[in-house]
């Protein structure tokens, strides 16, 4: 069920609840709870594996055509408000002017990509510190909400 789960994250809501369903029943299955409470949702796996894909086209590990669909938007080291929250690998998000490209994988992930905090990525290009951050990024922020 994770296999590209980058690609049909962007299905319609129903489609991944049907899959969520599946992973709440396997879960059930299980019937240790000691096992169980240390799993973590299909849907908290699947957000990790976007921003993972997102990090590796960003840094150019992946096909010349994918790193060129994203831009990095320029990065100014001034102190305004408007840039204090931001990290610097922030990238540009282009208008969709329809719906249908409004829930690409693309344009989703670039804004939970640039709402992530500095914090989670490295000093260096290292693809498994990034997702262990991130992990630990979305537990504690789900944690808290």
């Amino acid at each position: 069920m994770e296999y590209c789960s980058h690609l049909w994250d962007c299905s319609a809501k129903y489609q991944l609840d049907a899959l969520d369903s599946v992973d709440r029943r396997a879960r059930r299955l299980i019937g240790n709870d000691l096992v169980v409470s240390t799993l973590q949702s299909l849907d908290h796996r699947r957000k990790v594996a976007c921003l993972a894909v997102f990090y590796k086209i960003h840094f150019g590990e992946c096909a010349q055509e994918l790193f060129d669909l994203v831009k990095p938007f320029p990065f100014y080291h001034r102190t305004a408000r408007n840039r204090k929250n931001l990290h610097r690998y922030v990238v540009e998000i282009p208008s969709t002017r329809t719906k249908r490209f409004a829930s690409s994988f693309l344009i989703r992930t670039a804004k939970a990509w640039n709402a992530l905090p500095s914090s989670v990525f490295p000093d260096t290009y290292n693809l498994g510190t990034f997702k262990s951050r991130v992990n630990r990024h979305l537990l504690g922020k789900r944690a808290s909400s």
